[in-house]
């Protein structure tokens, strides 16, 4: 059989038609400083992958290609690539910064690296509270810096500002938010830090060489100290935890950011001067509140879904991830606007003016963005206490001119904020937060048994064979080398386009041509595939000298289009078992006779998955996965590189009036939607007809980041068919059935079609891209949904 093999790939190789062109990708690999993490294999290996069709692929060079990748060649006089320290000291020749502030913000970032190696290795441990290790973290770096005469946390409502008695070298103001977007910690999904500096009020520093001075003095000079418009920072900005941990920063002279290299344990410059696109077609607000927002800001989301201010009838699309750290940022690149409106659960505002939206909107300016309270200059805004609350929006210039247009041309409903006056309803629901669902295991193996041991073990109990074993720690590999591709893309010249288009037609990003090739190449190596389908290529790749008979289908990176805004993304993969059709080669077969075995071959179930998994590049690098016997997850461990098991057989929660009470979809094209999806969506933001919470609305825009949340905290996830996509757009293979196999193995249920009626893992794939829409979640509330759409048939 193996003589066969090797000469049939001979002769497959010879022929034009089957044989793949990687050189393109390999120079994209050569040139990227990270070819040992990511290094391809020959072209000559992967015998059955044909060339694509494309004429807009077929058109390309590859010195362009290669090109693509380099970091781009800087100005004499650009930052890009320095360290935090040394533009630290650049900023101080310039005279933009003085010794102290340098001091100050070089303990910025050191407290920043240690939340971001907490959240990335904590987040699962029992008895760990992340935001009070953050605040700890945060606060202890301000004082022991030296710099501060008083510190300002937004960590919670009970916090006050206070004096530092050991300064010795100024008397600046630290406002802070440690951490940001809590309520994704669990899910490992962005969070971030926010801080401001402000000059000291010398009137209003203690006299430490009093004895007279009293503590309620002393607290009320703090309060006045820390009390500032956002008109007055010297410095802000915040530390996104994500894909990349990123520093984003302004000293009053331009936006710059810097992306950790783990390999230093440095920030390096990696954004130069931002400037936020005028325009943009993404908006970002929690459409859970919809029910106790006012008139105007009801008018402007609908304005958005039918063009925004062009009126062009193209909706815009939505993205809200829950962290105002990661929607702002994503905001700063891509253009759009973030929304954070008053509602009648808040009606104030949600954000606290000191600590987090006076430091964004000053960031926000810096960058050419603009921000509002919706009546009026968010920098303007004035705190009369510490912890006061704030509607805020941001976002490109011609996009908040818009918005502040709507709000003022909305009926009068007697409220100066913009919030309006609100249904008491909805003022009643959502008191309580949909936040933190899952109790932390406290089993024994959790936190200390790596993957291998694990698979150890499900091989005992029969439940795998030694060859998936393989093809799973191969996997593993694959996602390592793509984690540390992805949380170094800014400083490596790995974002942006690859000036290219994969089978379905979108627009390939640089990493998807690489970790397409890592997944390849170490399924390839495996030896234990005979046939790889991959989202990235337009035939099922077939493997010359294989042993086992698995198929292997994945979409290398999910989500690709959050990449040059590190916001999560991932992997996807479902390993389905050899069965009586397996890609056979045969002698007398000629090379478009293997391919058509082959395609045959990839036409599996759901139900014949041996393993689906996925991983998660976010805060943590999470690998999530089922052999059968329920679903498990790892969270690797960047200090011995080894996956360790970190949730222990999850079971989705099922949602109650009181918990569970999340979905996802994108809201930007509900008009598009069949009436019946529309009706539902609204039934869930009015709260689900249970007499509960309202619902939370989370979209990241990436099938991973939102399955895992739905898989931890319950709810429902939402991909209808609709009018521009009546197939839906998920593709079945190689993510559909993944993602619905898993689900069911966590007690949930995944289904499709317009009425939701299919189960997922039953449909037989017509072609190995064949799209599909999917509703997946918690069994009750995807039961819930079938009940409802049946109802309004």
């Amino acid at each position: 059989v193996l003589a066969a093999r090797r000469l049939l790939t001979a002769r497959v190789s010879r022929d034009p038609r089957l044989v793949r062109t990687t050189s393109r990708a390999a120079a994209m690999a050569a040139a990227a400083p990270s070819r040992a993490l990511g290094a391809l294999g020959p072209a000559s290996s992967r015998p059955l992958a044909r060339t694509r069709s494309s004429p807009r692929r077929a058109a390309r060079a590859v010195p362009r290609a290669a090109s693509a990748v380099e970091t781009p060649t800087a100005p004499a006089d650009s930052v890009l690539g320095m360290t935090f320290t040394n533009w630290l000291l650049h900023e101080e020749k310039a005279g933009r910064v003085d010794a102290d502030m340098a001091v100050l913000l070089s303990s910025v970032s050191v407290a920043c690296k240690k939340i971001a190696a907490a959240v990335r290795s904590d987040y699962y441990k029992p008895g760990v509270d992340l935001p009070a290790s953050a605040n700890a973290l945060f606060r202890d770096a301000m004082v022991g810096c030296g710099r501060t005469g008083v510190v300002a946390s937004g960590a919670d409502e009970d916090a006050k500002p206070f004096a530092v008695e050991e300064s010795f070298a100024g008397d600046r103001v630290v406002v802070f938010d440690p951490l940001d977007g809590v309520t994704n910690v669990d899910a490992a999904v962005c969070t971030g830090s926010i801080f401001g500096v402000y000059a000291g009020k010398s009137e209003c520093v203690p006299d430490w060489s009093s004895a007279s001075s009293a503590d309620a003095e002393i607290d009320q000079l703090c309060v006045a100290n820390a009390c500032n418009p956002g008109k007055n920072l010297e410095a802000a900005g915040y530390c996104m935890y994500s894909s990349s941990t990123i520093l984003m920063l302004t000293v009053g002279d331009g936006l710059f950011g810097f992306t950790f290299d783990p390999a230093i344990g440095e920030f390096v410059a990696s954004h130069e001067r931002v400037v936020v696109p005028k325009r943009g077609k993404i908006y970002s607000v929690n459409e859970g509140n919809r029910d106790g927002w006012s008139i105007g800001v009801k008018n402007w989301v609908d304005s958005l879904k039918n063009g925004g201010p062009d009126e062009s009838g193209k909706p815009y699309s939505a993205r809200y991830i829950g962290s105002l750290v990661a929607d702002v940022h994503r905001t700063l690149l891509y253009g759009g606007v973030c929304a954070q409106p008053a509602s009648a659960q808040n009606p104030e505002g949600r954000l606290r003016l000191l600590t987090e939206a006076g430091p964004m909107a000053f960031v926000a300016e810096q960058a050419g963005a603009k921000a509002s309270t919706g009546f009026g200059r968010a920098l303007d805004a004035e705190p009369s206490s510490v912890h006061q609350r704030t509607p805020f929006y941001l976002g490109s210039p011609e996009e908040v001119d818009f918005l502040e247009k709507v709000l003022a041309a909305a009926p009068p409903e007697g409220d100066e904020s913009g919030a309006g006056t609100f249904s008491s309803s909805a003022a009643t629901k959502g008191a309580k937060s949909s936040s933190k669902s899952r109790t932390k295991s406290a089993s024994s193996r959790v936190g200390s048994e790596t993957l291998s041991t694990w698979m150890f073990r499900q091989e005992q109990a029969g439940h795998m064979d030694a060859d998936l074993a393989v093809i799973i720690n191969s996997i593993a590999v694959a996602c390592k080398r793509i984690s540390n591709l992805v949380a170094t893309a800014p400083i490596r010249g790995l974002v942006g386009l690859a000036d290219s288009t994969n089978e379905s037609g979108d627009e390939q990003k640089k990493l998807d041509v690489i970790s397409n090739d890592i997944f390849c190449d170490a399924m390839r190596s495996s030896a234990r595939s005979s046939v790889i389908v991959t989202e990235e290529e337009d035939v099922p790749v077939g493997v010359a000298d294989a042993i086992g008979g698995y198929l292997v289908s994945f979409d290398p990176i999910d989500g690709s289009s959050n990449i040059d805004a590190a916001v999560p993304t991932g992997s996807i993969w479902g390993v389905y078992h050899p069965g009586p059709d397996e890609c056979a080669l045969d002698l007398g077969d000629d090379a478009e006779t293997v391919l058509e075995k082959c395609v045959t071959n990839s036409k599996k179930t759901g139900e014949q998955l041996a393993c689906a998994g996925y991983v998660l590049y976010s805060s943590s690098t999470v690998m999530m996965l089922t052999v059968g016997s329920g679903v498990y997850g790892f969270t690797l461990d960047w200090a011995t590189g080894e996956f360790v098991l970190s949730h222990e057989n999850l079971k989705i929660p099922e949602t109650t009036t009181e918990s569970g009470r999340w979905y996802s979809g994108n809201q930007g094209n509900v008009d598009k939607w069949a009436p019946e999806m529309r009706s539902y969506a609204e039934h869930l933001q009015s709260g689900g007809g249970d007499g509960g919470d309202p619902f939370v609305y989370r979209y990241i825009g990436a099938l991973v980041g939102d399955f895992h949340r739905t898989l931890l905290f319950g709810g429902i996830w939402l991909y209808p068919p609709d009018s521009g996509a009546p197939e839906g757009k998920a593709r079945l293979l190689y993510e559909v059935a993944p993602m619905g196999y898993m689900a069911e193995q966590a007690g949930g249920a995944a289904t499709r079609g317009p009425k939701a009626k299919d189960r997922v893992v039953e449909v037989v794939p017509e072609n190995i891209h064949q799209r599909s829409p999917m509703f997946v979640g918690s069994k009750s509330m995807v039961e819930g949904l079938q009940k409802f759409l049946a109802e309004k048939a």
